[in-house]
């Protein structure tokens, strides 16, 4: 997952009415200082069950969206995917809170909106996978369906086949130990033929929650193959501007570098940008790439074999599938409560490549950062 930010203006609802369409605009904030943003969404379907029979409750659903940063651009992609959901479902109300990447302050949000009465529909997209668990009971204990998207809430951020915390409605997104595993794979695959094979790898954080269980199952497989040569680990936090200083200072020391693998694909762009102002190839022949967040970036640069691949991260599918399991259980209906995005893939594997890409060809992603 990549913490990055994105240019945001206000942005256009419509929203379908008895009388034709209405047009809302909702102001976006860039500032991170108590930020809440509030979209209600009424379908002309939904209208119309409210009207004719008891389906519905006599109030909305109002699901609360406890995000990374109100400008961060996996967040937005989150926030478009549950407002389509609840577009479709009807009488559903979404209100966006602003973590500003603040572990404490996502969990004192949690327990103000618990302790408002205004919600009875929470997912958050965690900071760290123990921090906020005590605010997450909280709201389940206050009768709130709660959801985890992209990482599990607990302990142990591998455990994605059960819930962690008892009460929990729904979870959808990845086990951390995967991703690192996958991108490992990736890695001994661009190695192909090089021995030995130099590969910098570029994590977020070394002491961040999400990247730690990455960079351990990363390692370990790696290790296995003799011929491949972890030469450096950097932090780049997520962001192109650090992917390119880190992979300068990479390659002063490593000229002859074969491989960098990135835990965002922001920092991957920096790093291209460092390596080409180098006068180095990259794709084909020369130094390979390989990121993580399948964005419109990394996909454009894979089909045109820039880069050799990137882990597929599916926020936009997060907030869609995590909201309609929320509001599926508030309506008594069936669903599917924890969904491994992993399993779900577009292009058929974990990692997008220019093959599966190109058997893929009217994918397209539906982020950016």
């Amino acid at each position: 997952m990549a913490h990055t930010n994105s240019n945001i203006a206000a942005e256009t609802l419509i929203l379908a009415g008895i009388r034709g369409p209405a047009i809302f605009r909702v102001p976006f904030v860039r500032r991170r200082i108590r930020v809440n943003l509030t979209y209600k969404i009424a379908a002309l379907a939904g209208v119309a069950a409210v009207l004719s029979g008891p389906a519905y409750a006599a109030d909305p659903i109002r699901i609360a969206l406890f995000g990374f940063a109100a400008d961060n651009a996996f967040t937005l992609a989150s926030l478009e995917g549950l407002k389509e959901a609840a577009k479709e479902a009807g009488d559903v109300e979404i209100e966006l809170f602003d973590g500003a990447f603040d572990a404490d302050r996502q969990f004192n949000q949690i327990q103000d909106a618990v302790a408002s009465g205004r919600f009875n529909g929470m997912l958050i997209l965690p900071m760290g996978y123990s921090s906020a668990v005590p605010a997450a009971e909280e709201a389940i204990k206050a009768g709130i369906k709660f959801g985890s998207l992209e990482y599990p809430l607990g302990p142990d951020p591998t455990t994605t086949d059960k819930f962690q915390v008892m009460g929990m409605t729904t979870f959808v997104g990845y086990n951390v130990g995967s991703i690192g595993l996958r991108l490992a794979e990736a890695t001994v695959e661009a190695c192909q033929g090089r021995d030995p094979c130099k590969v910098a790898l570029l994590v977020g954080s070394r002491s961040a929650a999400q990247d730690v269980p990455k960079i351990e199952a990363f390692n370990k497989h790696i290790a296995e193959h003799p011929s491949i040569k972890l030469v450096s680990t950097q932090d780049t936090l997520w962001g192109r501007e650090l992917g390119l200083k880190v992979t300068q200072d990479v390659l002063q020391s490593n000229p002859d570098l074969d491989v960098i693998t990135s835990f965002a694909d922001q920092a991957a762009a920096g790093a291209e940008v460092a390596l080409t102002g180098a006068g180095m190839n990259v794709g084909g022949e020369g130094i390979q790439l390989i990121g993580l967040g399948a964005t419109q970036t990394a996909v454009a640069a894979i089909r045109q074999g820039r880069w050799y691949g990137t882990y597929v991260e599916l926020p936009y599918m997060e907030g869609y599938l995590g909201g309609k399991n929320i509001i599926a259980a508030m309506r008594g209906q069936e669903f599917e409560p924890i969904i491994d995005l992993e399993t779900r893939s577009p292009v058929g594997a974990a990692i997008a490549t220019k093959t599966n890409l190109n058997a893929h060809p009217d994918w397209s992603s539906k982020w950016d950062g």
